[in-house]
């Protein structure tokens, strides 16, 4: 059985990557191969990999030889920075490290330990959606942030709360403010690496508030 690594991210600590794990799991026992190594983080992709410790971890293990593939969900997990993610792909392969994207079904390495043109420039074109993704949600929350201010509309805590529903808000204020200025959940979920779920519940306290 090939051995392999499976690679997960989140960006704050309330996160869980439980499910990108499970999914992997569930990935390699298809596949039929052995995983050696489950790595994860909580850190912003937008870091340097010098400054990530799973990264670092990964890397080791693969200059050790302890795997011969990594799995992760999608090329975001690597990371959200074009430049940083490419030299981490760069230096996988360099080791004969395959890297397989769930989300495209696809490897980055032939079975001949070769790089093909189509895998390589979508490779190049998800990292930049990544990279441009984060960007253009950050540049809308900038805008609707100043277009509030510019009509004096309050996006402080909500007065009147109950006392647990005021704590929980109170950990998630950059999402009570993009739910303020309109942002979908989906949108929110995106720009703060916030579950899902914890997105959908602070927009229904604040109806109820």
């Amino acid at each position: 059985m090939i051995q392999v690594a499976i690679f997960s991210r989140v960006s704050t600590n309330e996160q869980s990557f439980d499910r990108q794990i499970a999914d992997l799991r569930k990935t390699a026992n298809n596949l039929n191969y052995n995983v050696v190594e489950e790595i994860s983080e909580k850190v912003s992709g937008a870091k340097s990999n010098d400054q990530r410790k799973g990264i670092q971890t990964l890397l080791e293990g693969a200059r050790n030889g302890n795997f011969k593939k990594v799995l992760c969900t999608e090329v975001s997990r690597l990371g959200r920075s074009t430049i940083e993610t490419l030299k981490l792909v760069e230096e996988l392969h360099s080791l004969g490290i395959s890297i397989y994207l769930q989300d495209l079904n696809m490897e980055t390495l032939n079975e001949k330990g070769e790089t093909n043109f189509q895998s390589e420039l979508i490779l190049h074109m998800m990292s930049l959606f990544a990279k441009n993704e984060r960007r253009t949600l950050i540049d809308r929350i900038h805008s609707g942030i100043k277009a509030a201010k510019a009509n004096n509309i309050h996006c402080g805590r909500a007065k009147g709360t109950t006392e647990d529903t005021e704590k929980f808000i109170s950990k998630y204020p950059k999402v009570v403010d993009g739910i303020k200025k309109g942002f979908s959940v989906r949108e929110c979920v995106k720009l703060y690496d916030v579950s899902l779920g914890t997105v959908a519940k602070i927009r229904k306290e604040l109806k109820t508030i």
